[in-house]
């Protein structure tokens, strides 16, 4: 299973119109992980793909304004993995991924998604369980920033990640 993942597009859908031509017919899901959610709606999907998006604090702003039905997080199985999406910023993962992380075990989950702080990460951490957690941000894909999106793959229970940049 191939993932494309987005977060804080912010209203600009260019960078990942080019990341879903670049990859089209070769990805089976894309994840919004918030600030620009609704900016998927904006954007070329294929059909069938699988698309999960959650609220950052963007929506959450705004919300008063342009009302959404964004989860602030959703927990989903992809390719045999029970994977965690949130934006972030309720966890105050600018500071320290642990308590999203802390929640990711509370979930079961295997991998952790976020987005909020701009930065791209790829990192593991062992739970207290002894289970791995992986831990990935794609960055931001909006412009204004060095503009990144991240590419999760599953095969086999394995988790593959890469950052593609702009």
């Amino acid at each position: 299973m191939k993932i494309l993942v987005f977060s804080d597009s912010h209203g600009m859908t260019d960078n990942m119109e080019t990341a879903l031509d670049e990859h089209r017919g070769a990805f089976d899901a894309v994840i919004h992980l918030g600030d620009g959610a609704g900016d998927l709606k904006r954007c070329a999907l294929p059909e069938g793909a699988r698309v999960i998006a959650v609220a950052g604090n963007y929506e959450d702003f705004f919300s008063a304004y342009v009302p959404h039905d964004y989860l602030p997080e959703v927990t989903a199985e992809l390719g045999g993995v029970k994977v965690l999406c949130v934006h972030g910023h309720r966890y105050g993962v600018k500071s320290s991924v642990d308590r999203a992380a802390a929640r990711a075990a509370e979930v079961g989950a295997s991998l952790l998604l976020f987005g909020h702080t701009h930065t791209p990460r790829d990192s593991s951490v062992v739970l207290p369980s002894g289970e791995i957690l992986r831990i990935f941000n794609p960055g931001a894909v909006g412009r204004g920033y060095p503009s990144s999106y991240g590419i999760v793959e599953i095969r086999n229970g394995q988790i593959l990640t890469s950052h593609r940049y702009f």
